[in-house]
């Protein structure tokens, strides 16, 4: 899809929004295959064995402790999850931003907030360390206050808390749910905003996400 089509699709959810917020993975760049193969590696070289991909899209969404809880119950392994996620982020940080490209639409899309004044924001549950890495390395960081790539991943406060109470999570912006707009790849994490007050969805579509088109305004 060309960044025009995908900006005259945007443009009725844009009109009057006064920030969107972003999640990033499979959201700015599709990083569900470089995220499984380099867990594939790091399991079978710590743990021994080999992870599948229909398991590992039955974990995508999860927060990394939950869904080694999982493999531990679907594999039969003891996993030290602190241990390993300092390794697989370490090797993220490395190797993803070049391995990786953000979508071709996602840099137009900026500029066009940049050019309407609307506040964009990274909203993930990934890794801090590794989002601004490898907005960075794309030279997309210029078109975010560096408060404004948030991350989750602490458990300090939640998706739900920044959409039920933006203006208290985003700089330079001093609206509500409903001036939002959200890009999003998750289903669950639409309908949680949805009920907060949402009412603007661009959702990005994958093979682990079937009914997505249902649940927002624009399908990218």
């Amino acid at each position: 899809m060309n960044s025009m089509s995908v900006l005259t699709q945007l443009d009725p959810l844009l009109e009057s929004a006064l920030a969107c917020v972003f999640d990033f993975d499979g959201t700015l760049a599709d990083t569900e295959g470089f995220h499984y193969e380099t867990y594939r590696k790091l399991l079978r070289e710590q743990y021994g064995f080999e992870i599948d991909w229909p398991h590992w899209l039955h974990y995508i969404g999860r927060t990394d402790p939950d869904f080694h809880r999982m493999m531990e119950g679907d594999y039969g392994v003891v996993i030290d999850s602190p241990s390993l996620m300092e390794v697989y982020f370490r090797t993220l940080c490395a190797e993803q931003p070049a391995a990786v490209e953000p979508y071709s639409w996602v840099r137009p899309v900026l500029e066009e907030l940049q050019r309407r004044g609307v506040v964009p924001a990274v909203l993930s549950s990934g890794n801090l360390g590794v989002i601004q890495t490898c907005l960075h390395h794309w030279d997309l960081d210029v078109f975010f206050d560096p408060r404004n790539i948030i991350s989750v991943s602490r458990g300090d406060f939640t998706k739900a808390d920044v959409f039920a109470s933006p203006a208290q999570y985003i700089a330079g912006f001093s609206g509500t749910s409903a001036d939002l707009v959200l890009f999003e790849d998750s289903i669950h994490t639409i309908s949680a905003a949805r009920s907060l007050g949402v009412s603007r969805v661009a959702a990005i579509s994958h093979e682990y996400n079937h009914g997505i088109e249902g649940v927002c305004e624009v399908l990218l």
